[in-house]
């Protein structure tokens, strides 16, 4: 093998034996960590069913053992119980307190209890020395029981109080002078004595402090002579651990397994590596392993403080649970069996110790045998990769031998062949790069000329703004005279002011970012500008520099920036296309003034349709005053010019922009119902309407808000037509009604109606279908405007031959003043 070719080897990592090898070893490796691993996980899972079975079985079986160690001791504690002469020393202690005075004997106990406490000779030889102690003494001595119900020496070992109680809960006998002397408040009395009938009473783990140990206690009570009440309870005190040890630490398989008892809150009885009176670790643990029936559980601690995977095998302690009739304090005790995980699966994991070494070899062996096939096939690849280098620089010069019988020597055979072609092609090569080349050259060319045929100048810079090429549009516009464009900044090169250049470079900055529009195409349509008003002075004036517009000597340009494509590696290319706006600027000026003459129109002819209503009112008035005679009613006649006159000043200061710029502050709540007789009033003045007959159905609405000139403007504008529709003679119904917070107004008339063709143009400006001379077609448009301003919508309604419904809808002011009676007019 050449140097080039294993420094070749060698750049590419990992060659293809190894490879090869990693392959086959993958092949044993995969099956076989698959196999271990199931057999593994399915040894474990048995061990777990096998070990947990077990230990359910070694705990109800340690469970039935202490149930009947309880049982026993509660069958001696109870031949205390209701031995004769006890009972009638009881009986007779019961009698004496009944017999006695409560007031008198109180202080005799109190006596009693204070001697008691400070350890007075005779009131302890009282209690440990009477006839009842004694017989307490033989029972735990054994002389007053049958020579096979002896109290065992670890049962009395175990005792460390047994005394007796009388009816009130007093200590009546014992054997040391540990107990307390008054006891009716304890929870075991209360059990046991159980109101006068009287139950076994057994007492959950507590530390006792006298005893200076974890003890449970046994509470019977000593019934009298017809079973019929309660006359003492017998209490006897005993050290847990001393009790259980002898039946629980025997018990051990392995090397860590073990028994042990607990109650339901986890607190341990006995246990051979817990002292008693600590609670299990692993909070989560006790609840899994205190319930009713036997069983077993995998947990994530053992009780013991260590961590991982534990098998526990719990029972309960049925019989004792039973026969105390759930009288322990914190439900029923329980056995608990365990052994260590290490101890428990190291068989498991001895088998997978050998598995993994018989692996190891068995993989070495793979590695072997891989490599040796490998090198079968890696060496005439290696030649067929060095002849392959060699023909890619045209430097093979003799044919390829492989001879293996295989693929790889039919691989051989098409190098050689492949080597010939190539020759054969390379011959030819040269003269076709060069007509491509040419063609090329050609194509820039036409480009290029193409581009200075464009009228538009179009512009290329590079990204940090250098000119890399300018149309002949662009050059005429920018460098008339000068023609060194070529590597200079653009922004050099542009005869603008600071605003504009600063304007050119945001939109540039924004093309990078990707913020910008699509880029400007020649066959686009000119941006309309946003709809305005044409007598508003202040739009016109914006700067060109916020439309996008520059100005180069006479000449108005509107510009674009668009992203060009740019070699790997060259830096990003931008363009600018800027358009001649001239003329289009000057038509549009053109156009804003001819907007401006007409909107002067439309203004004037407004003006003159709501002034000639109130001016034909007052014109009307004035010869009514002249021929009339009686006084008062010319007064009112004058009263109705002032009323004319001031809604033609409120006409005048609407149009000329005083109500626009009154706030709505200024605006109150309106009787709609008021306005609307109002503007009924003065239409019926202004017009013949002697044929008229008005329907009216009024109901109390809310008030809206408003200005109250303008509101009733509104309604004359549109009674006006109705009365006009039905030439002065015709019925002509006014409704108001509130609904939702809405409040509608109907004014309907029965003249000839609005043709579909009509209707959806009647509030269009000076539309009329009247005569000339009848009306401006103003008198709606106002009335919808002003509508509108309060927060309101009207609209036409015109069934064929049905006559002409007009609804107008306003917001209710539920805060302004409500009507308390309904206007309603016949």
């Amino acid at each position: 093998m050449t140097s080039t070719s294993r420094s070749f080897s060698k750049a590419l990592g990992w060659g293809l034996k190894r490879k090869l090898i990693v392959s086959m070893l993958m092949v044993g490796v995969v099956p076989l960590l698959l196999g271990l691993s199931l057999a593994f996980l399915q040894g474990s899972k048995e061990i777990q069913v096998v070990s947990g079975e077990s230990f359910q079985a070694l705990a109800t079986e340690a469970a039935r053992k202490l149930d009947l160690l309880v049982a026993e001791e509660v069958a001696r504690t109870s031949r205390i119980a209701v031995h004769p002469d006890i009972v009638r020393a009881l009986e007779h202690r019961r009698d004496a307190l009944h017999a006695s005075d409560q007031n008198a004997t109180l202080p005799t106990l109190v006596q009693q209890r204070a001697r008691w406490a400070a350890r007075d000779p005779a009131a302890i030889k009282a209690i440990t020395g009477n006839s009842t102690a004694l017989l307490l003494q033989g029972f735990y001595a054994g002389s007053q029981s049958e020579p096979d119900q002896l109290l065992p020496q670890v049962v009395r070992a175990a005792t460390k109080k047994l005394f007796i109680t009388d009816v009130q809960g007093n200590l009546f006998a014992a054997l040391t002078t540990k107990p307390g002397f008054s006891h009716a408040d304890s929870p075991w009395w209360k059990g046991s004595f159980n109101r006068g009938v009287g139950q076994l009473y057994i007492e959950d783990l507590h530390f006792d402090e006298q005893a200076n140990a974890y003890v449970f206690s046994i509470s019977l009570p000593v019934m009298d002579s017809l079973r019929y009440e309660v006359v003492g309870v017998l209490h006897r005190v005993i050290d847990a651990k001393e009790f259980f040890s002898p039946s629980t630490h025997p018990i051990r398989f392995g090397k860590t397994g073990h028994v042990m008892l607990i109650d339901s809150r986890g607190m341990v009885l006995s246990c051979p590596i817990l002292p008693t009176g600590v609670q299990l670790s692993g909070a989560s643990l006790i609840p899994q392993v205190t319930v009713r029936q036997p069983g077993w559980v995998t947990a994530d601690s053992d009780g013991h403080g260590g961590q991982g995977t534990a098998i526990i095998g719990f029972a309960p302690l049925p019989e004792t649970s039973r026969a105390t009739n759930g009288a322990l304090e914190n439900g029923a005790w329980h056995t608990f069996v365990w052994q260590s995980s290490d101890e428990l699966f190291a068989p498991i994991r001895h088998l997978m110790m050998w598995m993994m070494i018989l692996a190891g070899i068995a993989l070495g062996l793979l590695a072997t045998l891989g490599y040796f096939a490998a090198s079968r096939i890696v060496t005439p690849v290696r030649r067929l990769q060095e002849a392959a280098r060699l023909i890619g620089r045209g430097e093979l010069q003799e044919p390829i031998q492989i001879h293996t019988g295989d693929e790889l020597e039919e691989l051989a055979v098409e190098f050689n062949r492949m080597n010939t072609q190539l020759e054969a092609a390379f011959a030819g090569l040269s003269t076709q790069v060069e007509e491509k080349t040419q063609e090329v050259q050609y194509l820039q060319k036409s480009t290029d000329q193409v581009l200075d045929a464009v009228p538009t100048p179009i512009i290329m810079i590079d990204q940090q703004g250098f000119v890399q090429y300018m149309n002949r549009a662009s050059r005429d516009a920018i460098q008339p005279q000068e023609q060194s464009w070529s590597g200079r900044l653009l922004f050099d090169l542009l005869p603008l002011d600071d605003d504009h250049l600063q304007a050119l470079r945001r939109d540039l900055r924004l093309v990078e970012e990707n913020k910008s529009t699509a880029p400007f195409r020649q066959d686009q349509e000119p941006v309309l500008k946003e709809a305005r008003d044409p007598l508003n002075q202040t739009l016109s004036q914006a700067s060109p520099s916020a439309r996008r517009e520059l100005r180069i000597d006479a000449h108005l340009y509107h510009y674009e920036w668009f992203p060009l494509e740019s070699r790997s590696g060259a830096g990003k290319r931008f363009g600018l296309v800027l358009r001649d706006t001239t003329d289009e600027s000057r038509l549009q000026d053109q156009l804003i003034q001819a907007e401006k003459s007409g909107s002067l129109d439309v203004l004037t002819a407004g003006i003159g349709h709501e002034l000639n209503n109130p001016l034909f009112g007052i014109l009307g008035l004035g010869e009514a005053i002249q021929e009339e005679a009686d006084l008062a009613r010319a007064k009112g006649y004058a009263q109705d010019i002032v009323g004319h006159g001031r809604k033609m000043a409120a006409i005048i200061r609407d149009f000329t922009g005083v109500a626009a710029r009154e706030s709505k502050s200024q605006r109150v709540p309106v009787d709609v119902t008021a306005q609307l007789e109002q503007a009924l009033a003065i239409v019926q003045t202004s017009h013949d309407c002697l044929g008229l007959n008005v329907q009216k159905h009024y109901v109390a609405v809310s008030p809206v808000t408003a200005l109250p000139d303008q509101l009733r403007l509104a309604f004359i504008n549109v009674l006006t037509n109705a009365i006009q529709a039905m030439s002065g003679r015709g019925d002509l119904w006014l409704t108001t009604e509130e609904q939702d917070d809405l409040i509608t107004i109907t004014i309907r008339d029965n003249g000839p109606g609005i043709s579909k063709h009509h209707l959806g143009k009647v509030f269009d400006p000076f539309y009329t279908t009247k005569g000339q001379g009848e009306g401006s077609g103003l008198g709606l448009t106002v009335a919808q405007r002003l509508i509108k301003k309060f927060g309101g919508e009207i609209r036409l309604e015109s069934p064929e031959g049905q006559g002409t419904t007009c609804v107008i809808t306003l917001p209710a002011d539920k805060a302004g003043v409500r009507k308390e009676e309904p206007c309603v007019s016949p």
